[in-house]
């Protein structure tokens, strides 16, 4: 489930904003206008996102998770840590001093791991926070998850998929099991049918290698009637990995290496030893911005180290670029 593996820009089949600036007003309208000044260089006074790590632990063994099947992970960062819940709090009330619009729950583990991570969801939303996501791969989305979550406020559920059928789901994805994640998608839109709502939106992703890239035809039929949106990710090799079925997918259209990066002009990723860092991706932990609550979020954001990012960024310079060049940098050159 990791972002590290869908660094490339979403492609949606179906664009949720119109639905979601109609299902929450005024307020998200001018919340996303903001975005995507901030997308195109224009950055913000305090971040427009944060992105919350709250599990390192996963009940998967993904073949492109740098926490999976490679067995490559970040030096400090074990499978099972948890982010203090105190220390989520702390974000969600220094969020609501400067308007915090938009959060996400997951990162590098599996959030529903977390037993009353609707109740994160429902502190989010107490917070004032208008677009509240969650990343999943699906596998414990019980109907009763589902309510919960609804209930609390989710206005995204987005479903990490990757695969049409049983076989390639079994080797894209070890630890899930295709009958489980279907049946947990039906229950979950009929909980949502039931109780007369269209929110949280769904959203099913296929990141495209070449061990899956025949079946994103029929990833597009299988899934479209169910999902309010789809994306389709390139996967982005940064780890140097060999094997063949990691392969990216060579004709799958997408960006390749290099070019503008608009995360240090959106975003804050909050790590579960409160490391802060300017994007979604696992490698944004080679650029640290550092660690919280002992450097507030709109500290960090305004900080020399931050802003010198976004001005390299501008520039055509940007010193984080392992994930897309595989050239590191240090962020304080």
């Amino acid at each position: 489930m990791s972002p590290v593996l869908q660094r490339r820009r979403l492609v949606a089949d179906q664009d949720p904003e119109a639905r979601l600036g109609r299902l929450l007003g005024p307020a998200f309208t001018s919340y996303r206008g903001r975005f995507r000044e901030a997308e195109a260089g224009h950055r913000p006074a305090a971040p427009l996102h944060l992105d919350v790590d709250v599990t390192t632990a996963c009940n998967f063994r993904c073949l492109m998770c740098p926490a999976g099947r490679t067995g490559h992970f970040f030096p400090g960062f074990t499978r099972g840590l948890f982010l203090d819940r105190a220390v989520y709090r702390r974000a969600l009330a220094e969020g609501a001093a400067f308007g915090l619009p938009s959060l996400r729950l997951g990162l590098t583990g599996e959030p529903l791991l977390v037993e009353d991570i609707h109740q994160w969801v429902a502190e989010a939303k107490s917070a004032g926070v208008l677009d509240i996501s969650l990343i999943t791969n699906g596998s414990l989305l019980t109907p009763e998850r589902s309510r919960t979550l609804m209930e609390a406020g989710l206005t995204r559920l987005m479903v990490s998929v990757d695969a049409a059928g049983p076989d390639t789901y079994a080797r894209v994805r070890p630890g899930g099991l295709w009958e489980t994640l279907q049946e947990n998608l039906a229950g979950f839109l009929a909980v949502r049918r039931k109780a007369g709502s269209e929110l949280p939106l769904l959203r099913l992703s296929f990141v495209e290698m070449e061990i899956n890239l025949a079946e994103r035809d029929q990833f597009r039929e299988l899934f479209t009637p169910l999902a309010d949106y789809l994306s389709f990710q390139r996967y982005h090799n940064i780890m140097g990995l060999s094997e063949t079925d990691l392969a990216p997918a060579a004709d799958s259209g997408a960006a390749g290496p290099g070019g503008f990066c608009a995360e240090p002009f959106t975003r804050l990723a909050l790590q579960v030893d409160g490391g802060l860092f300017p994007c979604c991706s696992d490698f944004g932990r080679l650029a640290p911005l550092g660690r919280f609550p002992e450097i507030s979020l709109a500290e960090v954001w305004a900080s020399p180290a931050a802003l010198r990012l976004t001005e390299a960024e501008a520039a055509g310079r940007p010193p984080c670029r392992q994930c897309l060049s595989g050239a590191v940098g240090a962020l304080t050159d």
